[in-house]
């Protein structure tokens, strides 16, 4: 099927640019959530794959303990894409440094060197 039409080239581009502006974004929140977050452990009680690959990367679902200093621990949950090389990293009963914002316990980003 061959378009012609410049409308759809237009709205093809708009929606190519609008996906890089949303994944810039957020690759910007999770920056500066690991630069100005709460430094915070967290116990992963599962794990499961969300069925999204990111260069040959699996998305991974991580049913978190969360434990801040001066805080009682509390449960979240994070998506991550995790390196393969790092999925035993992310098993049951490991923990993970991670950051939490200081305006939303439930917003977090992992902090560790592979993560980034």
């Amino acid at each position: 099927m061959r378009v012609n039409s410049p409308w759809a080239w237009l709205v093809a581009g708009l929606v190519l640019a609008g996906l890089v502006v949303w994944v810039l974004v957020g690759e910007g929140r999770q920056s500066r959530l690991r630069a100005s977050g709460l430094a915070a452990s967290a116990r992963i009680v599962a794990a499961r794959q969300t069925g999204t690959w990111v260069n040959n990367n699996p998305e991974v679902a991580l049913e978190l303990e969360v434990s801040v200093p001066g805080r009682a621990p509390y449960a979240a949950t994070l998506k991550a894409v995790v390196p393969q090389l790092n999925l035993v990293s992310v098993q049951p009963g490991a923990t993970l440094a991670v950051r939490v914002a200081p305006d939303d316990a439930q917003r977090l980003a992992l902090d560790e060197p592979w993560a980034r």
